[in-house]
Formats: structure tokens, sequence, C-alpha cells
């Protein structure tokens, strides 16, 4: 598979490239497959630069320039797209630049951090 542009990728199974742009590659045995958010904002992924699965889980796509992540379903649609499902969006005067994203196994909680602190989204709530 074609890696030109790779900011972040993730794998579950299936190995998934997130490229500039917000275009996300699966590549199956080194094949790109389809991969499409389905329901989505336009333009939703576009100045993503980090993406996060969780095994048998949700996407995740980490968003600095609108300060948001965006979380869609697996592959679930009945078209073979992954489906978006919500964003959480950070405000506040003391938020920098968001860095990285990451959430654990059962899900129920999505860390994100920036230059000076580390935020905890409950997602059981």
């Amino acid at each position: 598979g074609d890696l030109t542009g790779a900011l972040d990728m993730t794998i579950d199974g299936s190995v998934y490239v997130l490229r500039e742009g917000g275009i996300v590659v699966k590549l199956l045995r080194g094949e790109a497959q389809k991969f499409e958010l389905a329901n989505a904002p336009e333009g939703a992924l576009l100045t993503a630069t980090k993406m996060f699965k969780v095994t048998e889980g949700n996407f995740y796509f980490l968003d600095p320039e609108k300060k948001r992540v965006l979380v869609s379903a697996p592959e679930t649609a009945p078209d073979g797209n992954s489906a978006y499902l919500r964003q959480y969006i950070f405000e506040g005067d003391q938020l920098g630049t968001l860095q990285d994203l990451y959430v654990d196994a059962d899900q129920s909680h999505l860390y994100v951090i920036d230059e000076k602190r580390l935020y905890v989204i409950d997602l059981g709530a």
C-alpha cells in the first residue's frame, strides 16, 4: 500500500493509515480497501492528525485545529463504511494544541493531551 502523506496509523486485523487531507486507507494483506466515514459532517477528517482504534471497538480521530475528537463505529454500516457517531469538542482559555489521544480497552475513558495537560473524558456518562 501507498503510505505517502501518512500522519498516523492503527492496527486491528487490518492496518488503517490516516493520510493528509483526512483520507483513511485501509490495508488488508497490503492491498488498499474501501474506507469511508458515513453520515459525518462534510470535511470531518480534513484536519485530523491522529487516529486510534480500540480492538473490536470504535475509531477515534484527533482534530487539533478544530479542538475535537470524532468517533465512528467499526465498519458495520450495510455498505461496509464506518458510521460517524459523535464528536467531543474541547473548550477553554487555557487549552493548548491537542497532541495525541488514547482510549482504554473497555472504551470507558478517552485521554487527550496538549502541551501541558492531560484531559480525561468519561465515555460511560
